[in-house]
């Protein structure tokens, strides 16, 4: 048995061309899919519940509607999985827990009756770990089955790495979108915070919740996203801008901020030189690289963020105070150490100390947008390295924590390898700065591919 399932990732914009040109149909689309689940999923196991029927009919009526020339939407035929912490009306959503077994919603929640509204194919519900942040799944990562796919959202990365979708949903309190699709190969899109609802996805930390995409490339990424900003937009959410069919145009950062915040620390030798020589050939590309040491106001920045490693986790906590003391009194039992541990923390943290972070947090948010508006993008690894060897460690959440404790939209980028296996750039910018972000990603990801 080979050690990977990795495939070469066809991106739904050149699928979408050709189901208008008539050259492809998302029924024929979704077999290959089904194909590549069929070859790898008994190993990878990203899936928590598979529908191929119901998505077979889908695929089938979005089909009718390419031929007819009315597609619903600009992600219309789209085969889509869906993180398992996510209620589907059709498929049980599990939470990867005993107590949620068998659990069927009464709807949709809104990210996917979005997408199904724009005519995509939701294909089945995708491993988690314990309600997106306890114990592992069994899902391995397709690049080395020895290693872990990273988590939450391990089966909606391991899932597109395989072949078996296009884009998965995946969420992020700390590091569960892009992580995951670091350490899988895929584009990872974390939005800012509340530009899509989270409504019918369970909630952990109302302060740090994100829906995210995982995806075969950034344009998917992009588009489903937009449209699910203009479908079921977040509360207060202010969209995320560009055009509203999701096109996406390539445009080169002019300069972009170095955040070499602690996490580094953690970075082993080898990911350390492979990021170091990705700056390099940003550098070589034309784009102005900063680095801390040649500009004070980015150094005093990066020392107002690395407060967020302690105290991040605090906020998470105090948050998970509902609904998971209820859960520890349904059945303590059926709840995983991590749980455990959460719950003793969130005794210590006092509703003063929360609104300290809080106001921390809007500090932090006005210092960075202030700096920001000097630089097209902050860069930093999307990850402490590649997918660690083993099952029971997801990875370091270090690197994540930044990005997502701001609330401030990040891509990770699949440009970088290290021990063997795929390495993400994580490519970051200011709230509401979104389609300004995801431009200059895709500009860079496409010329480091090249370069």
């Amino acid at each position: 048995m080979p050690d990977t399932f990795a495939r070469d990732l066809r991106d739904y914009d050149s699928l979408c061309r050709a189901f208008r040109a008539g050259d492809d149909t998302p029924s024929a689309a979704l077999e290959n899919y089904i194909e590549a689940i069929e070859a790898s999923e008994d190993t990878v196991q990203a899936f928590a519940h598979l529908d191929l029927a119901s998505a077979r009919k889908a695929a089938a009526q979005s089909t009718e509607r390419y031929k007819s020339g009315q597609p619903l939407s600009s992600i219309d035929g789209l085969v889509i999985g869906v993180k398992d912490i996510i209620e589907t009306a059709d498929m049980p959503t599990g939470m990867n827990n005993d107590i949620f077994t068998g659990h069927m919603a009464r709807a949709d929640a809104a990210c996917v009756r979005a997408v199904r509204e724009g005519g995509a194919v939701v294909i089945g519900k995708t491993v988690t770990t314990e309600f997106a942040i306890g114990r592992s799944g069994p899902t391995v990562n397709p690049h080395d089955v020895e290693r872990t796919p990273g988590g939450s959202s391990s089966g909606s990365a391991a899932g597109v790495a395989a072949g078996m979708f296009a884009l998965g949903f995946g969420t992020q309190t700390q590091g569960s979108v892009i992580r995951p699709a670091s350490f899988n190969g895929v584009v990872g899109y974390k939005p800012t915070l509340n530009a899509m609802s989270t409504d019918g996805i369970h909630p952990l930390s109302r302060s740090h919740d994100h829906l995210g995409m995982l995806a075969c490339c950034i344009d998917t990424a992009w588009r489903t996203a937009r449209w699910i900003s203009e479908q079921a937009p977040g509360q207060d959410g202010d969209g995320l801008g560009g055009p509203a069919d999701g096109r996406l145009t390539a445009v080169a950062p002019a300069r972009i901020a170095v955040a070499r915040t602690r996490g580094f620390e953690d970075l082993d030798a080898e990911s350390a030189q492979a990021f170091d020589d990705t700056l390099a050939r940003l550098r070589d590309a034309g784009v102005e690289v900063v680095e801390p040491a040649d500009d004070p106001l980015l150094a005093g920045l990066i020392t107002r963020l690395d407060r967020i490693v302690d105290i991040s986790i605090r906020m998470v906590a105090f948050d998970m105070r509902w609904p998971f003391r209820g859960y520890m009194k349904i059945d303590a039992e059926a709840l995983g150490p991590r749980i455990h541990e959460l719950m003793k923390l969130s005794e210590e943290v006092t509703l003063d100390e929360y609104r300290e972070i809080r106001a921390a947090r809007e500090d932090m948010r006005k210092a960075a947008t202030e700096l920001g508006r000097g630089y097209d993008a902050f860069v930093l690894p999307a990850a402490s390295g590649p997918a660690p060897k083993g099952f029971t460690w997801t990875g370091a959440r270090t690197m994540l924590l930044y990005w997502s404790f701001l609330g401030f939209p990040c891509f990770s980028l699949p440009v970088m390898r290290s021990d063997g296996m795929p390495f993400g750039l994580q490519f970051a910018g200011v709230g509401g700065g979104d389609f300004h972000l995801a431009q200059r990603a895709k500009w860079t990801l496409e010329t480091l591919k090249k370069a």
